[in-house]
């Protein structure tokens, strides 16, 4: 039997909360909050900070309600008012330095050859996590990342959000996200390597 489609949950409900129904909105918070409230600790890394996050994103969120016009999903549309509620807050504070991934990209000689081969990272990531230090380490890099790059690395690999999605909610196209995503891999590689070698 054909399963009839049903209408999109989610443009449902902003419709109802966009026409003045409080618990549309509500329903639209509780579903929301707890990926919200993720996605803003992996940005701000604080918890204070997170939930200043989440409730300025809300905000913003029940104001801009009715320029939400459909096209994409909902939930990139918030994660982006998340986004860049977070990256707001992180300017205002501007508490960790940023490192240029220029340093880390792959160097070459003049005859086209790499100056050194990039690291291949064939340890096991169900060993490697178990190691306390390594996860400290891998917090530590990733905090250290341009925010730009930080921003798509926890969207794909945290959230793990599809290519497309992040570029709709960073309004990049597809090849700018692969790009930031790959310079931000080869910087985690290069940072990590001493703690991911084997023994």
């Amino acid at each position: 039997m054909k399963k009839t489609k049903t209408p999109d949950e989610d443009l449902e409900i902003v419709r109802r909360a966009v026409a003045g129904d409080y618990d549309a909105f509500q329903q639209i918070v509780v579903k929301y909050q707890d990926r919200a409230y993720r996605l803003a600790w992996s940005l701000v890394k604080n918890d204070d900070d997170a939930n200043d996050v989440v409730q300025d994103a809300f905000l913003n969120v029940f104001r801009k309600l009715d320029s939400f016009d459909g096209r994409a999903k909902f939930s990139s549309w918030l994660y982006r008012v998340v986004v860049n509620a977070g990256l707001m807050r992180l300017r205002k504070k501007r508490r960790r330095s940023e490192i240029a991934l220029d340093d880390f990209g792959p160097q070459f000689l003049d005859d086209g050859h790499h100056v050194a081969i990039v690291p291949s990272w064939d340890t096991r990531g169900d060993k490697v996590i178990e190691n306390k230090e390594l996860r400290e380490k891998i917090l530590e890099a990733v905090d250290q990342l341009d925010e730009k790059y930080q921003t798509i690395f926890i969207l794909r690999e945290v959230e793990e959000l599809d290519l497309k999605e992040i570029a709709a909610i960073l309004d990049l196209s597809v090849p700018a996200v692969k790009s930031r995503l790959h310079r931000a891999r080869l910087f985690l590689r290069a940072t990590l390597e001493p703690y991911l070698a084997i023994k």
